[in-house]
């Protein structure tokens, strides 16, 4: 397990931090790289969409 932390800012110009947490091992079973998974540093869980990331209720969303 590996993982990353970039910039990213909401609609109203908000500094957050993104962490992608990466499983090294499932991607090399896999082939396909699917394994990675993004936070915030308070835990909660983000879907990404390209340059942007949302959380599962819409409350939030951010670009990098």
């Amino acid at each position: 397990m590996s993982f990353r932390q970039f910039p990213a800012t909401d609609a109203n110009g908000d500094d957050y931090v993104i962490i992608e947490f990466k499983d090294e091992q499932a991607d090399a079973a896999a082939g396909a790289g699917q394994s990675a998974r993004y936070e915030l540093a308070d835990g909660r869980r983000l879907i990404r969409d390209g340059r942007e990331f949302r959380t599962a209720g819409g409350e939030l969303t951010l670009v990098t």
